[in-house]
């Protein structure tokens, strides 16, 4: 129905047309039928085009539309032509007079059709969205950018909303979700209480409260509870929150969590050695303490075996001859487990100071071999001659070397057999200096190897008739260490062991003095 013959409805049309375009809205009008277009002037203008350049059909239109854009804004136009939308809309890009493009949206609805069905007026808006559009690119691009970084950050970003009456749901989840979580971020933001349901029951109830305490007090809400993910792995999570009222009463929390499993084990695994370090420290003081205290009772027995066996006023009979002798003995023995004992005690706690210089090594060895033939001799072993460059030389402790040297060579005639041999050899090396202790006695077995040298172990021979206390090779290594030396083995079952200590031949400024780490 045409408006050409109602004066007042015309005034209204352009009076709204004229609001319209005072609000940056253009109103135009189109007759299908004979392709001629009204209104689009300012359209025109806003494209740089002047009034002598105006388009006025559809058709000249049409090619200023970018030509990605205009068989979609046509096809918009047919399906409301058709019926099936109310009104037809669409966005697509002009071009500009000097070839730019800008976005313009179009709305428009058909309004008056002829008898035989056909559309004969058309009108509808355009209004300029290229700003709109440009804002949206934008913060398009800043999402985009943002999701890229969160997809690179190892913990979980996200928004989580609780509406202040027990419901919450998550906003946002960032892509690493399903790597922490084992739950995709569409399936965390789809039900909001599945992270929730995770926690396990001993962590659910504080952190809940640790929630809502946040949300009453609007303050930073740290959070550290362990939940079971899907597949059923448990795993710790820490992270923080920060908390906004917004107008509803609502509250909302900007968060990040992170798997912190590595993080709880290692700091489990940092108490637990400081417990066995203290209980360590413990043993040692006590040990030490103990050690000090046996010595006294000890020399005073042994001094008075001593003097009963020398009181020529008071002899003893043959038989209490023997005993005192047996009672001085086993004092030696014990005597000698004390020193060994406290010697392991000032390794272990760093205490035990060596004055190491440069040692004439054949005289050494020779030394000790001498001091053994007695001991040898009795278990019916033989000592085969010293194999050693005479100008040889070590950078050690003489003392401490002696004491490792005699431990070592001690062991080889205690745990040989009769008519066995135990042969002493040096030389030089790249690294150093090489003393081998070889012996043809009964052997260590490869399973029992890692353990040699365990304080108190004396592997298969703590039952054995063998005088022994399992401290000795322990004390052995850990000066062999002291020296910035190294002690390695190397045994045959049934055929024999070679013990091999390495030392250096000058002092080493890369290695401690006064520690060394012993097999506990």
């Amino acid at each position: 129905m045409s408006h050409d013959s109602d004066p007042a409805g015309r005034d209204y049309e352009t009076l709204v047309r004229a609001a319209l375009i005072g609000a940056g809205t253009s109103v135009w009008e189109w007759n299908p039928q004979t392709d001629l277009i009204s209104g689009v002037d300012s359209d025109m203008n806003l494209l740089g085009y002047g009034p002598e350049e105006g388009r006025l059909t559809q058709q000249a239109w049409n090619l200023l539309i970018h030509p990605d854009d205009c068989a979609e804004n046509d096809e918009q136009y047919l399906r409301h032509a058709r019926g099936e939308l109310p009104n037809y809309e669409h966005e697509y890009r002009a071009r500009t007079k000097d070839g730019q493009w800008r976005w313009i949206a179009e709305r428009g609805r058909i309004v008056e059709w002829s008898a035989d069905g056909r559309p004969l007026r058309v009108v509808g808006t355009l209004v300029d969205v290229t700003q709109r559009r440009q804002a949206e690119n934008r913060a398009l691009a800043i999402a985009a950018q943002l999701s890229e970084t969160a997809r690179h950050v190892p913990g979980v970003i996200y928004q989580y909303r609780h509406n202040g009456e027990g419901d919450g749901a998550f906003c946002y989840v960032s892509e690493s979700c399903f790597d922490v979580l084992g739950l995709t971020a569409s399936e965390v933001m789809r039900d909001g209480a599945a992270v929730l349901r995770m926690i396990e029951r001993e962590h659910y109830g504080p952190t809940i409260a640790a929630m809502k305490h946040s949300a009453r007090t609007l303050t930073p809400w740290r959070f550290d509870f362990r939940l079971r993910r899907p597949d059923g792995v448990l795993r710790w999570m820490t992270g923080t929150s920060t908390p906004q009222r917004e107008s509803d009463g609502g509250v909302l929390w900007y968060g990040y969590f992170e798997d912190s499993t590595e993080v709880h084990e290692l700091q489990l695994a940092r108490q637990s050695a400081a417990m066995a370090e203290a209980a360590n420290r413990a043993k040692t003081e006590f040990l030490s303490h103990m050690s000090h205290e046996l010595r006294t009772p000890l020399n005073a027995v042994m001094g008075f075996a001593q003097l009963l066996q020398i009181d020529e006023s008071d002899p003893l009979s043959p038989n209490q001859r023997r005993r005192v002798a047996l009672i001085h003995e086993a004092g030696d023995h014990l005597l000698q487990m004390i020193s060994e004992l406290l010697d392991l005690t000032r390794i272990e706690s760093g205490q035990l100071a060596l004055d190491c210089a440069e040692v004439q090594l054949p005289a050494l060895l020779a030394e000790c071999m001498d001091m053994l033939h007695p001991l040898a001799d009795a278990a019916s072993v033989r000592l085969l001659p010293i194999e050693a460059r005479p100008s040889l030389t070590v950078y050690a402790d003489a003392t401490r070397l002696r004491q490792v040297v005699l431990n070592l060579v001690c062991n080889a005639i205690k745990y040989n057999r009769p008519e066995g041999t135990v042969r002493v050899l040096a030389e030089s090396r790249t690294d150093g200096v090489r003393v081998q202790v070889i012996d043809t006695g009964v052997g260590i077995s490869q399973a029992q190897l890692p353990t040699l040298g365990e304080p108190f172990n004396r592997l298969d021979h703590r039952h054995s008739t063998i005088e022994g206390t399992g401290i000795g090779l322990a004390v052995t290594r850990g000066l062999i260490q002291l020296m910035s030396g190294r002690l390695d083995v190397e045994s045959t079952l049934g055929e024999g062991s070679t013990f091999s200590v390495f030392l250096p031949v000058s002092p080493n400024p890369g290695a401690t003095t006064h520690s060394a780490s012993l097999p506990t």
